[in-house]
């Protein structure tokens, strides 16, 4: 079966013609773009650079997103960087034997893991304006269809960033590689702030950031702003504010968190009865987590119209044949958290690996919440 026969193909198409004839999200596009790159040309790595004001090449989308990898792609001795300057396709089928032009390159690919490279150049009239560039942990070429694919991809990258029309397509390529790189600044600092509050390293805290992002429907550079904006790692906090809380959670820290979690809520307008039941299923997701896993995570965000708070662990997770009994049970105390847990606040989501718990709590905000508090009204 040819790549344009291909269903995966089909889908791709049909997805990408939607969203331009739709109301234009060039961020989405390409991120959609890069993903779909990956999956369909089995690459390990793919990514849009743009250049900027000053004629440098930078990474405007990535998959995976936010890739750490930057280094790579924005390389001005590497096969993008030749592909920008020639306007030409430049490949490496294989990094153990490279090219010389790329020496220095080519190490630091291995050292990621990948062996091969691809460059196509992204054009308007003639005129390169970037680089679509894809990387593989498997040495060899690209077939001719899979070249054609992925010069596709190269093309409605360029076609969803020139839609913008309100302005000449440089400056709109320049102000959109600043952003990006803006964007790249908060991420970095948000994985700061949350591996320092949330006791993790900084390769965990970036994972924190992606999973928020997905339950939230937010941008992880979108949720990076508001980590940056609403929870320094001062006790100073504004109500008001999506991301509400994120903490560590040990022995030490559980008073102190009930006492920051009941703050937050009263912050957004949730009281009595409401607010007792959930904090206390807060608490007692807390309390198993350091109980049954020596510590865990605790995120609380306003979302939708609802508070939401996230308990994880890395604990060894729950037995897998294990179901939350309808009532408890005398003289059996194992896992009466869950039940409680359960029984005060229905809208809960249990998810258990051997990697881990994570409890997922909502609670819906009484429509007038959503006015601005201060805080001393907090608590603070």
């Amino acid at each position: 079966m040819s790549a344009a026969q291909d269903p995966a193909t089909m889908d791709l198409l049909v997805e990408l013609s939607d969203t331009l004839v739709a109301d234009l999200d060039v961020d989405k596009l390409l991120q959609t773009v890069t993903n779909r790159c990956i999956e369909l040309l089995d690459a390990q790595a793919a990514g849009v650079m743009v250049a900027d004001g000053r004629g440098t090449l930078r990474l405007l989308a990535a998959a995976p997103e936010y890739t750490t990898w930057v280094d790579l792609f924005e390389a001005p001795a590497a096969p993008t960087g030749w592909c920008f300057a020639t306007g030409l396709t430049v490949a490496d089928a294989d990094l153990d034997i490279p090219d010389p032009r790329w020496a220095a390159f080519a190490r630091q690919a291995r050292e990621g893991g990948f062996r091969s490279v691809v460059a196509l150049p992204m054009r308007v009239r003639g005129d390169v304006i970037g680089v679509f560039g894809l990387f593989r942990h498997r040495p060899g070429w690209l077939t001719a269809e899979e070249m054609r694919l992925a010069q596709a991809l190269a093309n409605v990258s360029t076609i969803g960033l020139l839609m913008q029309r309100d302005q000449g397509y440089r400056t709109t390529l320049a102000n959109q590689a600043q952003r990006v790189l803006s964007g790249r600044v908060a991420v970095e600092q948000a994985r700061g702030i949350l591996a320092e509050l949330l006791g993790v390293d900084v390769d965990t805290a970036r994972e924190e950031l992606r999973r928020h992002a997905s339950r939230t429907g937010l941008s992880l550079g979108a949720v990076a702003d508001e980590v940056v904006a609403t929870i320094p790692l001062s006790r100073e906090w504004r109500a008001g504010t999506p991301v509400l809380l994120a903490h560590r959670i040990t022995m030490e820290t559980l008073a102190a968190l009930r006492t920051l979690v009941r703050q937050r809520m009263t912050g957004v307008g949730l009281s009595g009865s409401a607010a007792d039941t959930f904090l206390l299923a807060v608490h007692e997701a807390a309390t198993n987590a350091e109980e049954h896993a020596d510590g865990g995570r605790l995120w609380l965000w306003r979302h939708d119209g609802s508070l939401w708070c996230e308990i994880s662990d890395d604990g060894p997770g729950l037995p897998v044949d294990y179901r939350i009994r309808a009532h408890a049970s005398a003289g059996d105390i194992r896992h009466t958290g869950l039940w409680l847990i359960r029984r005060i606040c229905p809208d809960v989501e249990i998810t258990s690996t051997s990697q881990g718990t994570r409890v997922l709590l909502r609670q819906p905000i009484p429509d007038h919440s959503d006015g601005p508090f201060s805080a001393a009204e907090a608590g603070e």
